[in-house]
């Protein structure tokens, strides 16, 4: 029985998505992902079945690990399931569209329980390449060069994989279960494979062209999933194919932490620069995604603090993953049905949510992580202050551009994906209470607030200078800068007006601020259009790196 049902968590979806072009076929959607959360919660730990026909040996389990993303995977595929399936949306309730949509939880979930890599890969691969086709489902040029963006680097990222798999093998006799390479030395060229085939998931710096693409152009509840679930693959690649011990060297582990800490202030500097919420959620992802980075680094450079701190990300992960598939979620009913005061109260709970305000999951996923990090690194959780402030501003953007679509027509909400929203908002308000006490979730209080108070000083300011900004003369990048503020502190010298002041400083990063959009534009473009000839440096290098495995296997 319990190997019937470690088998239909990925067999099912395959199976459903062979009828998903039915008619009343979209009701499929949300029983293919119920073998998942059944499993999770009747299946014990420990619990495998071994398959020697399938994949050159595929071995399927269900450690601890493993459950807790099953667990909040499943629950946020179902969700979104039934939030398409409820729908009559166009897009979302195309045969197409769910074909593909099951063809990636199939993949996600298969992932999951895969205890060796060939199966990894297969559900890795499985996923990657079938979420194409949920980019590309709108019938636009946008959607497409998305979807094609998207596709090239994922292939990259798949090739990077493999190429490490087989250097895996190869010192390991041919060896493919996680277990029997727990204790197997990571070369540095391996390592480096794994960081950047799984970087690409994960979206790090450099990394990350893609993303910004395919969360303007994709259905909303493909876009949830994406970065509630699909996005965390990554995280769950590198837990498995690098576990802390001595088979990562430490160096690498320091590496990752100074990558991930980038990768926060990163994914914060630029989602504040966007001026569409959907754009700035995806670089929250990025943000977030550099905070388990940098836990998981943490882990690697110091073994001996790694089952406190895998134990903290996967608290943290559970608290990314169901916030962020819940905002993603409402900003579509946003989109579909104009701002409401329901949605915009849940929206605004969601938001405080992942920042980390008292009294939520964020709060937990941070003080759990912070425990963890103080022992083992204590200059992280200064970090990990600085992120929540951050991301405090970071969410107050997002209100405010929320806020700005208050005039935008209303349309009636609809019933069943408002329904299963609503049941996710109240599971995250819920969740904390039940895995903590009160006394746990009182921290964040200071970087919550003051991001909250620069947030709307800013708003509040920036208003004021509103109209300035509008009829005023425009100047480039630097110029503008040096020029409000010489013009600023002349106010202040004359009149003695430090409103004056706030104003000329506040202008002179707006303009500034423009002018590093207006850059950023730019270099996309340019990213654009050498595209090719990098797919093709990388293939090259792939195709170097994998002939030189081959030469070590023989």
């Amino acid at each position: 029985m319990n190997s019937a049902l470690l088998l239909m968590i990925w067999l099912l979806p395959l199976l459903a998505a062979t009828l998903a072009r039915q008619r009343y076929a979209h009701w499929l959607l949300p029983l293919a992902a119920l073998p998942a959360l059944l499993a999770v919660a009747v299946l014990p730990v420990g619990t495998a079945v071994s398959m020697p026909w399938l994949l050159l040996g595929s071995e399927l389990g269900l450690d601890e690990t493993g459950q807790v993303f099953l667990g909040f995977s499943s629950m946020l595929w179902l969700v979104a399931a039934v939030y398409i399936a409820g729908s009559r949306d166009a897009i979302a309730a195309g045969g197409r569209f769910r074909v593909f949509f099951l063809l990636v939880m199939a993949g996600n979930l298969g992932l999951i329980v895969a205890q060796d890599m060939v199966s990894f890969y297969f559900g890795f691969a499985l996923m990657g390449l079938s979420a194409y086709g949920l980019i590309a489902q709108a019938a636009s040029r946008r959607a497409r060069r998305a979807a094609r963006t998207y596709l090239a680097w994922t292939i990259a990222g798949e090739l990077l994989l493999f190429t490490a798999i087989i250097s895996l093998a190869a010192s390991n006799g041919g060896a493919l279960t996680f277990e029997a390479l727990q204790s197997i030395p990571r070369s540095p060229l391996t390592v480096l494979l794994l960081i950047a085939g799984f970087g690409i998931k994960l979206a790090l710096p450099l990394l990350h062209w893609w993303l910004p693409p395919v969360y303007a152009v994709t259905p909303v509840a493909a876009v949830a999933v994406f970065s509630g679930v699909m996005i965390k693959a990554g995280l769950l690649g590198l837990l498995r194919f690098l576990p802390p011990g001595e088979a990562t060297p430490a160096g690498w582990g320091t590496l990752l932490v100074v990558i991930g800490a980038a990768t926060i202030f990163f994914g914060v500097i630029a989602g504040l620069l966007q001026n569409r919420a959907r754009l700035l959620l995806g670089y929250s992802s990025i943000s977030k995604m550099g905070v388990l980075t940098t836990g998981l680094g943490a882990a690697l450079a110091l073994p001996t603090a790694a089952p406190g701190i895998v134990a903290a990300l996967l608290v943290y992960a559970t608290h990314h993953a169901l916030a962020k598939t819940a905002l993603f979620l409402g900003l579509g009913l946003v989109e579909r049905s104009g701002l409401q005061l329901s949605l915009l109260i849940g929206l605004g709970f969601l938001a405080l949510v992942l920042a980390g305000a008292p009294l939520t999951s964020g709060a937990l996923a941070k003080s759990a992580l912070s425990d963890s990090l103080s022992q083992a690194v204590p200059v992280l959780v200064t970090l990990l202050a600085a992120s929540t402030l951050a991301t405090t501003l970071l969410m107050v953007r997002f209100m405010f551009l929320l806020w700005s679509r208050r005039r935008q027509g209303i349309m009636p909400l609809p019933g069943v994906p408002l329904s299963a929203w609503l049941v996710l908002v109240a599971l995250i308000l819920v969740l904390p209470f039940v895995l903590a006490g009160v006394d746990q979730l009182m921290i964040n209080v200071i970087p919550v607030s003051l991001g909250l108070l620069l947030g709307l000083v800013a708003i509040r300011v920036g208003y004021r200078v509103h109209p300035v900004l509008i009829g005023g003369r425009k100047r480039a990048g630097i110029q503008a800068l040096s020029s409000h503020l010489r013009a600023a502190f002349r106010h202040e010298l004359k009149k003695k007006r430090f409103e004056n002041t706030l104003q000329g400083i506040a202008l002179a990063v707006a303009a500034y601020q423009q002018q590093a959009g207006e850059w950023l534009a730019r270099l996309q473009c340019r990213t654009e259009s050498a595209r090719r000839p990098l797919i093709g440096a990388l293939w090259l290098g792939i195709a170097g790196g994998l002939l030189g495995a081959l030469a070590a296997a023989t």
